[in-house]
């Protein structure tokens, strides 16, 4: 297959990640057909069939395009982070940039997370995902000099907040707060929760 073709099969397999991306958040996943999927693409039946085998296939590159993403994110911001602070500031900064980015996939994401939906097999795919960056984020703070349960208090606390913020970005299309000064007060306030058990742990 020529460069001119691969390229071409990549391009119609963004523009109906972007498409489906956009009617799931819109609508839900299950409320979508695949005949309006390839209507908004502009493609046919059979180059979705193609890229994606079926719908759930497609449901689901569509959220591994963005966990695709926040990993290759997170495995340069741990590689790069000193000290704790620079770490929790420097992972909001990026995440919410992922975030707008990504806003149609994050809010079907959080459809299928906080919702009902058919697609079971993604939810648990997801929350194994989870599961794994909790323990990244375990073993990344341990490596910082964190005693395990002011690690644990921190990733919890620290979660409940980005959380908060990425739904401000989902729901709030013309969202634009300043990600510089909602990364230094989560750091703030995760980290002074966080001194409290350390100081705990070292009695």
């Amino acid at each position: 297959m020529g460069g001119s073709s691969s390229t071409t099969d990549a391009d119609t397999r963004l523009v109906i990640l972007r498409q489906a991306a956009g009617l799931f958040a819109s609508r839900g996943y299950d409320a979508v057909s695949v005949r309006e999927i390839v209507e908004a693409s502009g493609v046919t039946k059979p180059a979705l069939y193609y890229h994606f085998g079926n719908k759930e296939g497609l449901a689901r590159a569509v959220v591994e395009d963005f966990l695709q993403a926040a990993t290759e994110m997170r495995s340069r911001v741990f590689q790069q982070a000193g000290e704790v602070r620079g770490l929790l500031e420097a992972y909001t900064r990026e995440m919410l940039d992922l975030a707008q980015q990504h806003r149609n996939t994050l809010a079907f994401a959080f459809s299928l997370w906080f919702g009902r939906s058919s697609l079971k097999e993604l939810i648990r795919h997801a929350e194994e995902y989870d599961s794994c960056v909790a323990r990244e984020w375990h073993q990344q703070l341990a490596s910082m000099g964190m005693s395990p349960r002011a690690a644990e208090v921190t990733v919890k606390a620290y979660w409940a907040l980005l959380m908060q913020e990425l739904m401000k970005v989902v729901q709030c299309p013309k969202f634009e707060g300043c990600a510089r000064t909602v990364a230094e007060d989560m750091a703030t306030l995760v980290l002074h929760g966080a001194a409290a058990f350390n100081e705990e742990s070292d009695v």
